[in-house]
C-alpha cells in the first residue's frame, strides 16, 4: 500500500530503518503502538498532528505489520458516543 501524502510544505522526511552494519549507536525501530521491535522497514506509519501557536507540527511514528492494518481499519470505523442522547 502506498500512502497518499499531501502537505503544503512537503511533509516530514520518510522513516529510515536502523542500520544493520553493527552500529550500536543507531536506535532500532520500534512500533509506536505496541512497542515491539521492527525488522527492516515499517509496515506503515501513524500521523500525529498538532499546533503550537502558528506552528503546525506533525510526526509519523513507525508501525509494525500487525498494528498498521489494525489502526487503519479502526480509523474507518464509526465513532459511537454513549453520552449523547437522541
Amino acid at each position: 500500500m502506498i500512502p497518499v501524502r499531501r502537505y503544503v510544505d512537503g511533509g516530514p522526511p520518510p522513516v529510515e530503518p536502523a542500520s544493520t552494519s553493527g552500529d550500536a549507536a543507531a536506535p532500532a525501530l520500534v512500533c509506536d503502538a505496541c512497542g515491539e521491535p521492527i525488522e527492516g522497514s515499517p509496515a506503515g506509519a501513524g500521523l500525529l498532528l498538532w499546533t503550537r501557536g502558528e506552528e503546525v507540527r506533525y510526526e509519523e511514528p513507525p508501525l509494525c505489520e500487525r498494528c498498521a492494518p489494525a489502526i487503519a481499519r479502526a480509523g474507518g470505523a464509526p465513532i459511537w458516543d454513549d453520552d449523547e442522547e437522541g
